[in-house]
């Protein structure tokens, strides 16, 4: 068993850009075949550039706020409440152009353990 304070956690800048925040609830290895399960603020301006895992789900939860998610060439519009889930090979990208942080819950599922 193991019970995290999200309060307590340190903000690490995500690998795309160090200056998008996140908080890891659960690292890699912790779980089998779960990349990390965490918490990010993306605040207005910030981009992550198009990208793509080979071997990996990712799946977003917005909580506040909204982004724009590009996936495979379409742009989507997403606010509170909406779950994208990014498959294996399926290149991605999100910004804000909005002048509110978006918040989301986030995790990723190895394909190839």
């Amino acid at each position: 068993m193991k019970i995290v304070d999200w309060n307590e956690l340190p903000e690490l800048g995500v690998s795309h850009d160090p200056s998008i925040k996140k908080k890891t609830l659960i690292n890699r290895g912790e779980i089998p075949q779960l990349m990390m399960y965490g918490t990010a603020v993306f605040k207005p301006g910030q981009k992550v550039e198009l990208h793509k895992h080979d071997t990996m789900f990712e799946v977003f939860h917005i909580q506040t706020g909204k982004a724009v998610f590009t996936i495979s060439g379409k742009d989507y519009e997403v606010g509170p409440g909406k779950c994208i889930t990014i498959t294996p090979g399926e290149i991605h990208g999100q910004h804000n152009p909005f002048d509110q942080n978006v918040t989301w819950t986030y995790f990723g599922i190895a394909t190839d353990k």
